[in-house]
């Protein structure tokens, strides 16, 4: 005979969720508590380093796998916390000074407010260097992976085309979580 965990009563109840509470206030914000802002540019980085994870190059280094950010925005800066992680079995390195050859780059994250993504995308033509931004438009403007909000979440779209010419395939598992544009 199965035995019932016991009802706790309703002050008891109560105690135990404002002990939990004064807790999680001691600690620190709680996502709810943080501004939107701030959340939002969390959620797209960590998008950026487990986009990463799906993506196969035509061939890597092997001291690191090289993150270029291009741009200074709340993304950008989090980007920066990346540095040293493992990731494809090589650590995460980030290039954020904007002195780097983008070529050199598996990844260059272009953030909101960068200015110089055609001169960029120029330079990266027929190289594989899989190119990520929350800009609006990005990938359909030749971009790869574009980060975009939707109904109080970020989703991604994927221009198939752009990662054929960089020579990157996209795992089919990513390729179901977003939408494909032209």
């Amino acid at each position: 005979m199965k035995r019932r965990a016991p009802r706790l009563r309703p002050p008891l109840l109560r105690g135990l969720l404002q002990c939990g509470l004064a807790a999680l206030a001691a600690v620190g914000p709680t996502p709810a508590q943080a501004t939107s802002g701030e959340l939002e540019a969390k959620i797209k980085a960590a998008y950026v380093f487990h986009i990463i994870k799906f993506v196969d190059w035509p061939s890597l280094p092997t001291d690191a796998l090289h993150l270029c950010v291009a741009g200074n925005d709340g993304v950008t800066l989090l980007l920066a916390d990346l540095a040293g992680k493992q990731v494809k079995e090589r650590p995460l390195k980030i290039d954020s000074d904007g002195s780097f050859e983008p070529a050199q780059c598996q990844v260059l994250y272009v953030g909101r407010p960068e200015r110089r993504w055609p001169e960029l995308q120029a330079r990266l033509r027929g190289q594989a260097v899989l190119t990520v931004s929350d800009q609006d438009g990005f990938a359909r403007g030749g971009g790869i992976v574009g980060l975009y909000p939707e109904g109080g979440k970020i989703k991604l779209e994927i221009n198939p085309d752009a990662a054929r010419s960089a020579n990157l395939r996209i795992s089919a598992k990513l390729l179901e979580l977003a939408r494909t544009v032209p």
